[in-house]
């Protein structure tokens, strides 16, 4: 058990950053990933790490290789800095990646699975006491928007535990109370997923049912007890749903309208609960009788039966399939399309994805091989983008993949997703079947990560990508020969010299890494600093904002603190060249633009203000305001202007 410790810290980080947004922020990420390196400096030192020519090892190597090639990408990324913080976040996921190797086998992979597991559960256990304590506060837009801070993010956190819990209510023979409550949780899962009405989440369950379904065992009761959850959620879907009509109705989603839903759905977790209880004992009782020989062939044709149902079903309901999925094309299409008007947003496709999505294959087109650098992709988003929303992501990872890596980007995390699948098959394939169930679980729990991340930005939220690919890594370990056997330190370096090199060699190669993350989350946290001094002390943030940029010399964040600073001593012209340094740095960052526009106003200098104004408007040129920051200074600088700087002449 004490060996699967380090995996288990790695995990229950993750765990405990649904706290705190799901470690979107960098101060937050950036710790696990430090805990990650430094549990794998330390295990590589022991010689601990054990890399083979399977599948997980395979897939160690090509993560490492994305990571390298997302931190190569600062060379000809527009924004270095943002290459440097993208490629920072890879390292973490590839360290995830990495714990499992430290293992000792699929035994305490499987007790770390379990956690997993649990924790989620128990996140969602929470939420639903927060739901009923704190009411309106959990959602946003009468969507439910906590724990995570992000719908769709909390959404695939629940989603993801939905098919493992599942997976332990189906297992004939388990503990009766341990079924009842993993139905009970796994309903409570999949009702919270329902309230975030998110519709990418549906692609992440299909995903999971698939390959908790290819795994097996279990899998006529896996579908009925999942038919049963989804029954409750859609009986109960009613009062769900208050909130968000609400808000589609103009009215504030108040603390009553989401007790009314949070009552239906601790109702429909106590039914559940006992639901499960109730089958689990008629489950356990069937075992081995006649009856239960009966149920098992006739289960198949029922089940055959609620699919042809349901086939029928949509058919009446959509019409012409042809004509339906022309309708969804253009609605999808459509960027400018008004809100659904549907009772669930479920059915709809409309949305700013195919804007976004425009615009990445854009990108990749113009830089196939290596993409327009790691995180980089707003610079062209805004001087392209046919909508007003402000987004940096294209929301969708392999659109991300093509457009900020390229090809060899996209081909070498394709090849980690690869090497892990074919690592689960080979686990799940020599695994006895209590073994496979929690296999299964923990590739589910995967499976509905990277399905969702086709259509959504979970890559910048390490709770939930950090917790799908440390699964799909737990389920690919393989059974270790010496898993009853303590680990033992082989001291006899000396006789083998090239290991001892090949040691230590990766040892320093982890410690440089940490180094640079280390460098990066100093370089953030005295930009902290320097901002909680602004309007305070310009002296003091001067000094934090001169530390920082010691610290993370190709961000122009630490720039622009320094020339607020400068100003504020009275110092304009440093504070332009620190402006222009940073102009120098990212030479298309309309923000830089925008702050030297705002400099030359301040000193009445508006020919140079429209100048940098009319830029920056060119860059982003859907900025309404942008836009009339450009024409007002153009007005003002016009008579000021001589023949040969007037607009068009000279």
């Amino acid at each position: 058990m004490l060996g699967a410790a380090p995996a288990g810290a790695v995990a229950a980080l993750l765990l405990i950053a649904t706290a705190y947004d799901g470690a979107f922020h960098l101060r937050y990420w950036v710790l696990i990933a430090i805990l990650a390196l430094t549990i794998l400096i330390a295990t590589q030192v022991a010689g601990g790490i054990q890399l083979d020519r399977g599948p997980l090892s395979i897939a160690v190597g090509l993560v490492w290789a994305f990571a390298a090639w997302t931190l190569l990408s600062s060379l000809w990324a527009e924004s270095a800095a943002r290459a440097w913080e993208g490629g920072a976040r890879t390292i973490l996921y590839a360290a995830v990646i990495t714990v499992p190797l430290a293992l000792r086998g699929r035994r305490q992979a499987l007790w770390v699975g379990q956690g997993i597991f649990f924790g989620v559960g128990a996140v969602a256990v929470i939420t639903l006491i927060a739901l009923i304590a704190s009411g309106a506060d959990l959602f946003q837009g009468g969507r439910l928007e906590d724990p995570l801070g992000y719908r769709n993010a909390t959404a695939t956190l629940f989603a993801f535990a939905f098919w493992p819990l599942i997976g332990l209510a189906s297992e004939r023979g388990r503990n009766t109370p341990m079924r009842s409550i993993s139905f009970s949780v796994a309903v409570l899962a999949l009702g919270l997923v329902f309230l975030t009405q998110s519709r990418g989440v549906a692609i992440g369950l299909v995903c999971g049912a698939a390959a908790t379904l290819a795994i097996g065992p279990d899998r006529l009761r896996r579908v009925f007890f999942a038919l049963a959850a989804a029954a409750g959620v859609a009986i109960f879907s009613a009062p769900l749903l208050d909130p968000y009509h609400a808000f589609q109705d103009g009215q504030l989603v108040t603390d009553s309208v989401v007790n009314d839903a949070s009552t239906a759905l601790f109702t429909l977790t106590v039914l559940a609960l006992l639901f499960g209880l109730f089958a689990a004992l008629l489950d356990n009782g069937l075992r081995g009788s006649a009856a239960g020989d009966a149920a098992r062939r006739v289960a198949p044709y029922g089940l055959a039966a609620l699919v042809v149902i349901a086939v029928i079903v949509a058919l009446v309901r959509i019409g012409n399939p042809i004509s339906y999925a022309d309708d969804k094309w253009d609605e999808f299409r459509d960027i400018d399309g008004s809100a659904t008007t549907e009772s669930t947003r479920l059915g709809s496709v409309g949305g700013q994805r195919y804007d976004l999505w425009r615009v990445s294959w854009e990108e990749f087109r113009s830089a196939p091989i290596g993409g327009v650098g790691e995180g980089n992709y707003a610079f062209d988003y805004y001087e392209e983008r046919r909508t007003d929303r402000n987004l940096e992501d294209p929301h969708s990872l392999p659109f991300r993949l093509l457009a900020e890596t390229g090809i060899v980007g996209f081909l070498l995390f394709g090849g980690v997703i690869v090497a892990l699948g074919v690592g689960v098959a080979r686990s799940a394939k020599k695994s006895p079947p209590n073994d496979r169930r929690i296999i299964a679980g923990l590739a589910a729990g995967g499976a509905v990560v990277v399905g969702q991340s086709l259509t959504d930005w979970l890559w910048l939220i390490p709770t939930v990508t950090g917790l799908g690919l440390l699964s799909l890594a737990l389920a690919a370990v393989p059974r270790g020969r010496a898993e009853d056997r303590p680990p033992r330190l082989q001291l006899p370096w000396f006789r083998d010299r090239e290991r001892l090199v090949a040691r230590f060699g990766i040892a320093a190669l982890l410690t440089a890494t940490a180094v640079s993350v280390i460098l990066l989350y100093l370089g953030d946290l005295y930009i902290r600093k320097a901002r909680d001094e602004q309007g305070r002390s310009a002296s003091a943030q001067l000094s934090a904002a001169r530390t920082a940029a010691d610290f993370n010399p190709v961000s122009v964040v630490p720039l622009y603190l320094q020339a607020s600073a400068l100003e504020a001593e009275g110092d304009r012209d440093e504070a332009e060249a620190k402006l222009q340094d940073a102009l120098s740095k990212e030479p298309d960052n309309f923000v830089t633009l925008t702050l030297l526009g705002d400099l030359e106003v301040r000193e009445s200098r508006f020919v140079a203000a429209a100048d940098h104004y009319q830029r920056a408007s060119e860059l982003n040129p859907r900025d309404i305001g942008l836009q009339q920051l450009a024409q007002t200074t153009a007005e003002r600088a016009s008579p000021l202007r001589t023949p040969n700087e007037q607009p068009g002449q000279g």
